[in-house]
């Protein structure tokens, strides 16, 4: 894990999003698949939604 960026929407929005930057994929992976990982994400409220995606930066 190298860095984590948190979003929050406009206005009234209730949305948030989490940007993670990760050493490579199969960091993430392995993050992913790990008991303490699973542990925490089961404890999510059933009002949590993840969609998690791999991104590549671009320049623009």
């Amino acid at each position: 894990f190298v860095s984590l960026q948190m979003h929050k929407g406009t206005a009234d929005s209730q949305l948030l999003m989490n940007v993670a930057v990760w050493e490579s994929t199969e960091a993430l992976a392995t993050a992913f698949g790990s008991p303490e990982f699973q542990r925490m994400a089961a404890e999510f409220g059933d009002d949590i939604v993840s969609y998690p995606h791999i991104f590549e930066q671009i320049n623009v």
